[in-house]
This record gives structure tokens, sequence and C-alpha cells, in this order.
């Protein structure tokens, strides 16, 4: 990975930190944050010499960057939230930051993760955006395919909405992008789904819906944790993951982006 190519990475699940205007006020423990967050797609996507990235160290638990700027209050899944994926109560009783401390959270963390997005866009110089992220085995409890497995590798380019649906790019670019992973993942065993699917669900992120009406092609890429939280690979105790296989699986998904940008980009 030696010359930068014009593509934006976002990554906007994978911290695992707890604002300090929260810190102290969390009721959910280290492991429920781990598990609820896209664990460790800050390494996986971690493309930084090769692309342009955006990415958070903060939990989404507490700030999610792919909600809708309003929607600090939504139940439960706002900005801020009240309760985890799984149903886990994220703060103590009674306890819910009030106005000023949203707004200040929000102004703080949020506002400036969207503002790098939007000034990399203006720049001018990206052909391509990919949003990423991991995506727990089997769907968790508000999801819409809850209880049900999932692919090892999905990729979403449309986005649906009460009015009309749009295409974040063509079908057939999607397409492509989907069967360049297909060569570096074809031997993965870790799910009982199928293995790869493009448009699996209906994309709801704020990110997608924002970012993907601009005239660059913009993917969405989720990778199963199946491939890492195993017990081939995860230390329960630690929540550390083998090095060496996140390595090896950083340079897979790289290697599908490199593949399509020589292929398709230009």
């Amino acid at each position: 990975m030696k010359t930068k190519l014009p593509i934006l990475i976002i990554i906007p699940h994978g911290g695992r930190e707890v604002p300090d205007e929260l810190s102290g006020y969390e009721q959910i423990d280290e492991f429920g944050i781990f598990i609820e967050s896209d664990a460790y797609a800050n390494r996986l996507f971690n493309f930084e010499d090769a692309a342009v990235k955006t990415d958070t160290s903060i939990s989404r638990l507490f700030v999610d960057m792919d909600r809708p700027p309003l929607s600090s209050h939504d139940y439960p899944d706002g900005i801020i939230k009240k309760e985890s994926l799984n149903g886990r109560k994220i703060f103590k009783e009674s306890i819910f930051p009030d106005e000023i401390a949203i707004s200040n959270i929000i102004r703080r963390y949020y506002q400036p993760f969207h503002d790098s997005i939007r000034e990399v866009i203006h720049n001018g110089e990206i052909k391509l955006i990919i949003e990423c992220h991991t995506m727990m085995p089997v769907g968790p409890r508000y999801a819409k395919d809850a209880g049900r497995p999932r692919p090892i590798i999905n990729v979403e380019n449309i986005i649906k909405n009460e009015i009309r649906t749009i295409r974040t790019c063509p079908t057939e670019s999607a397409e492509n992008f989907l069967s360049c992973f297909k060569k570096y993942f074809n031997n993965e065993e870790f799910t009982v789904s199928e293995k790869f699917s493009l448009n699996k669900q209906d994309s709801t992120g704020y990110i997608l819906q924002t970012y993907g009406q601009n005239k660059i092609p913009m993917l969405k890429l989720s990778i199963s944790t199946s491939l890492y939280l195993n017990d081939k690979y995860f230390n329960y105790d630690t929540l550390a993951v083998d090095n060496l296989r996140i390595e090896e699986l950083r340079k897979k998904i790289w290697a599908g982006i490199e593949r399509y940008s020589e292929k398709y980009l230009r």
C-alpha cells in the first residue's frame, strides 16, 4: 500500500470509549460495550496509508455517528441510546443526559466526524466512498433480520424510504465490488447462511442516505464478526483477538478493495 487511492473509508461504529461527559453514568459493562460495537472495525478497515479515512474512538452506544442529527432522544435508536442492540440498559436508573449535555456531546464528537466527511467530499478528489462495518453473525433484537443468520460479507447500494428507492451507485458496480471479495473470502466457512449477499436488507443508516446521494459512488461493506470472534481466535477473558487473524482479514479486505479499484475505478 504505497500511493493513496481516491477512496474515502468511513468507519462509524468501531469505537469503544465512553465520552468524558458520560463516564461514570453508564450501567453497561466493558464486555457489553465491546460486543455491541463494530468490534475491531477500526483495525480491520485501517487503510489510512492507502486511502482517506474517517473513524471514531467513541462507542456507538453513547454517540452513534450513523443516526440523523435531530434523533438524539429517539428510543431506542437515536444518537445517544437508552438500550443496546440486545436490550441492555446503557445508563443507571433515572439517569440520561440533559439537553445541555446532549448538545455539548453532539458538538464535540458528532459534528466533527461529519464535518470531516463533508470536507473530504468537497475537495473533489474522491471517486468512491466505502462505509465500513462489522456485523453480528445473527441479527440482533431490533434488526430487521432479528434471529436470522447472516452472511460473512454483505454489500449495499440501495436506500429505501417512504417515497422512493435510491441507488448510491449502479447495481452492476455493487455486484462487481462484491465479486472482488469472493476471490479472497471464498474459503472462509464461518456462517450457516450464504457467504456473500447484496442488499440483504434495506439500509436505514444516516451515513449512506446522506452521502450516498452525492455524485460520488458509495457502497456499504459489512464483514461478519464470526470470522474472528470465535473460539479459535477470540479470548473472552481479555476481549482480544489473535493479531495474526486480524491482519490476515485486513489484508484480504484491502485486496478486495484494491482489486475493485484496479479493474473498475476510473
